[in-house]
């Protein structure tokens, strides 16, 4: 089975292919790196995301969602890429640096939010709305916590609802993307890794902690996501575009 995709670009252009985060779909990186020039975006709906359903749940890993964006690589022809993703598109692009070192340029990781184990605490609420209807979710301390120290934050958690399968929430935020922190050294392809403030799910220190363990990477503080929309899309375009030049 074939993901859903989406492209911009000219196909001869060199290629980026951008990944989505969990319970997101590829409209989240379509619609933030709409301004990129000399570049072919191919930016999918991952396994159980958007318009790519019918996957059996019991798959749901880092490893095959890798594996399933690899398999899109090979229909487009494309036999090497400038890999990215938002978040859980980080850990996943991370895998794919290490299982098909081939097959990478160079990698852009934005807002990572997964490190080497599964479970990340502050991802725990977007796996619980994965198993409660939308109002028990909202009832819970965790997230009543949330919603009055960062309530934007809190608010783009229920907007999971409807946008994925509810079983790879919970699959996906247990899976395990990389076995330790330090094979991240093995990684020689130039690394761009950005971070955003006031954002409980992507916690800056995720981030920083990946850039100091990969061999070739610049670390980058974005505008802050939630509370800075505009200026957050701007300067990530800006680095991007430097970045692949």
């Amino acid at each position: 089975m074939l993901l859903s995709y989406a492209t911009s670009g000219s196909p001869t252009d060199e290629a980026l292919v951008f990944l989505h985060g969990l319970g997101a779909q590829k409209k989240q990186i379509t619609s933030v790196l709409d301004q990129l020039t000399g570049y072919s975006l191919v930016a999918p709906d991952l396994p159980g995301h958007g318009e790519s359903r019918g996957f059996d749940p019991a798959s749901y890993s880092f490893d095959f969602f890798a594996d399933q964006v690899i398999a899109l690589m090979d229909h487009l022809g494309i036999k090497q890429c400038h890999l990215g993703g938002l978040s859980m598109g980080s850990a996943i692009s991370l895998n794919i640096a290490l299982r098909y070192p081939k097959r990478c340029k160079s990698l852009v990781l934005n807002r990572p939010s997964w490190l080497d184990s599964g479970k990340p605490p502050h991802l725990e609420l977007v796996a619980k709305s994965g198993e409660l209807e939308q109002s028990a979710l909202e009832e819970l301390p965790g997230f009543q916590s949330l919603l009055a120290s960062n309530p934007l934050v809190a608010k783009s958690i229920t907007g999971v609802y409807g946008r994925c399968d509810p079983a790879v929430l919970t699959k996906m935020w247990e899976s395990q993307p990389f076995s330790t922190l330090e094979s991240l050294s093995t990684i020689t392809e130039p690394a761009l890794v950005m971070s955003s403030p006031q954002d409980d799910l992507h916690p800056q220190g995720v981030a920083s902690k990946i850039a100091s363990s990969l061999s070739n990477s610049q670390l980058i503080d974005l505008p802050a996501r939630y509370y800075e929309p505009e200026a957050y899309k701007k300067v990530l375009n800006q680095h991007l575009s430097k970045f692949l030049k």
